[in-house]
């Protein structure tokens, strides 16, 4: 986990004060990379690159900003490009680089494929040459395995490129200011107080804009990632699920994901989902590798005890942190300054992860985890309720497009708060491309038969699954699924609401359309986290933009409002049933 900031089209700055100004930006974005700090500045004062350095490949030689050999293209990337050897090998033709990192693909992969039209693409200005570079752009991220938050300038094209990986598993955002420039950052923080408007870089796009032209590019946001079920709202798959492919697709999702020369470590809530990640990483480990585990939760929490049970399987090296109520509540206003939103699902479950990555930095610098599985697989309890097998894919893909508003949001905030890299396995491109393409009849629910994300689970099942491996005890690998807030303890959700009510009068509430214009909360709890996000970013010039960026996460076809997974049906009917759905009613096989 990096941090990154750009300034691109200064024109009332001296250098010196734009060297400044990147310096306090960046600031900002410390917790991020604690490893390194670099501000640059190019062009005569026309761009300028920020980074705080998270070192995870090749610690000693992957300084950024990175350049090319004269000194006229510069990057900087918060991301991990897992294809990167075999990119060096099959399209960069093992030509020397200046390190191994696995971004220092970018710049000459841009050059590559700019290629024989580079001197006509030169030639042309403004519109003509945006048009000119956007196929190669496109074809450069479009080759990457990974995710990242990438900002390029050409000094000599006065051109430059910015991408967001396909889900937007990092964090980037971009501005705009009164003077024409545009702003590019890990985080809102640090363009808020400089720009009139500041949005979300949209996942799976780009923007390439040209010299003079900086704020009217700023937002045109071109898709680069266009998979038939993004790009075709009215398409229902038809494919059968091959347990097969989805083992393997997984299988290698994982695997990408230990690629680093620093410790590698994995969150585990005791659910399906971490706990897979968990058992298919231990498997291609060394095995004198001492692979660190975290779990955490109130006392007596449903989660650690599944957890521990997990850890013992697998043999890990299990660390469990024991919070209270309070001590997530004393949290809160570091937490929504971190996230930048104040949806209150994910302060919910932003603020036990947050706790949970300050004792993991003590041990780790990557940590895996398993967010993404239940928008891909229809994973959350109120999938039960779907009405159709084409509502049920509609709904899969709409909460995939959303995922950089909330979950995955959360993973990249509560960790970057303490220094650390998330990676996400279920979120792997690939992995996207068979989980997605799957007839979503097959990942519907089907009382007493089939629970939800049944085909994940059978795919790793030992009788079920191609491998005919035991990956994890049966009461995990078919335990029904507890959102993240409701499994760390359901006293968690009840403090939470508790406290806001004794912080929030009846008449405050009464009035929170007067307060708060836009978007005004219906809760004390929502309330509350609204006052927090205001103290925080309320008085920016760009406050409203910001505010715009944030998505409540709201469950569909539920009887209840309130978006905890406790709330559903079908967890109220398991929890009058302990014995509802579990491995014993796994006999329907998908293939």
């Amino acid at each position: 986990m990096c941090g990154i900031f750009a300034i691109i089209g200064n024109t009332t700055r001296s250098e010196q004060e734009l060297a400044q100004l990147t310096c306090k930006c960046t600031e900002k974005l410390r917790h991020r990379g604690p490893d390194e700090f670099t501000t640059e500045v190019y062009g005569g004062g026309w761009a300028a690159f920020g980074f705080a350095r998270l070192a995870i490949n090749d610690p000693a030689h992957g300084h950024q900003p990175m350049r090319n050999d004269l000194s006229t293209v510069f990057a900087i990337t918060n991301g991990e490009i897992y294809n990167h050897e075999e990119i060096r090998r099959d399209a960069l033709g093992n030509r020397p680089l200046h390190s191994h990192s696995d971004c220092e693909v970018i710049i000459p992969l841009y050059e590559k494929l700019l290629g024989e039209n580079a001197e006509q693409a030169t030639s042309r200005t403004g519109p003509a040459l945006v048009e000119r570079l956007l196929l190669p752009a496109k074809t450069l991220y479009d080759m990457l395995r990974g995710v990242f938050a990438s900002v390029l300038v050409d000094l000599e094209r006065g051109v430059y490129v910015a991408a967001r990986d396909p889900v937007g598993v990092r964090g980037m955002f971009v501005g705009a200011s009164a003077d024409g420039a545009v702003w590019i950052a890990s985080e809102a923080k640090a363009l808020v107080e400089h720009c009139d408007r500041v949005e979300a870089f949209k996942p799976g796009t780009l923007i390439v804009g040209v010299r003079g032209q900086e704020r009217a590019t700023a937002f045109t946001f071109e898709p680069w990632y266009v998979p038939r079920f993004l790009a075709d709202d009215s398409w229902t798959p038809t494919a059968p699920a091959n347990l097969q492919l989805l083992h393997d697709a997984f299988v290698v999702a994982v695997r990408r994901r230990l690629m680093a020369d620093v410790p590698v470590g994995v969150f585990i809530s005791g659910g399906l989902d971490s706990s897979l990640v968990a058992a298919v990483a231990k498997r291609y480990l060394a095995p004198d590798y001492v692979f660190h585990s975290f779990a955490c939760g109130l006392a007596g929490s449903p989660d650690l005890a599944a957890a521990r049970r997990v850890a013992e399987f697998l043999k890990t090296e299990h660390h469990e942190l024991i919070f209270t109520v309070e001590e997530g509540i004393a949290a809160l206003d570091r937490v929504i300054y971190h996230l930048e939103t104040y949806d209150v699902t994910t302060v919910r479950a932003s603020t036990p992860m947050y706790l949970l990555s300050k004792l993991v930095k003590q041990y780790v610098k990557v940590i895996l985890s398993g967010e993404g599985a239940d928008e891909v697989l229809g994973g959350y309890l109120y999938f039960h309720n779907a009405p159709s097998a084409a509502e049920f894919q509609r709904e899969t893909v709409r909460r995939l497009r959303l995922l950089y508003t909330a979950d995955v949001l959360r993973g990249d905030r509560s960790t970057a708060a303490h220094c650390l890299e998330l990676r996400v396995p279920f979120l792997d491109r690939d992995y996207l491309d068979v989980a997605m393409t799957i007839d979503p009849q097959e990942k519907m629910c089907v009382p007493g038969k089939r629970m939800e994300k049944w085909i994940m689970r059978a795919a790793f099942d030992e009788h079920l699954g191609p491998a005919r491996t035991r990956y994890l005890p049966d009461d995990i690998l078919w335990r029904q699924k507890e959102q993240f807030s409701d499994g760390v303890g359901y006293n968690w959700i009840d403090g939470l609401k508790a406290f806001c009510e004794s912080h929030v009068s009846d008449d405050e509430l009464h009035n929170a359309a007067a307060r708060f214009t836009y978007d005004p909360p219906t809760t004390k709890e929502a309330y509350y986290y609204r006052m927090i996000f205001e103290k925080h970013y309320g008085s920016y010039p760009s406050a409203q933009s910001l505010r715009s960026c944030v998505h409540k996460w709201i469950p569909l076809w539920s009887e209840s409002t309130d978006p905890s997974g406790r709330a559903q049906r079908v967890h109220l009917a398991n929890a009058r049933q302990e014995n509802h759905l579990k491995a014993p009613q796994k006999q329907e096989r998908a293939n």
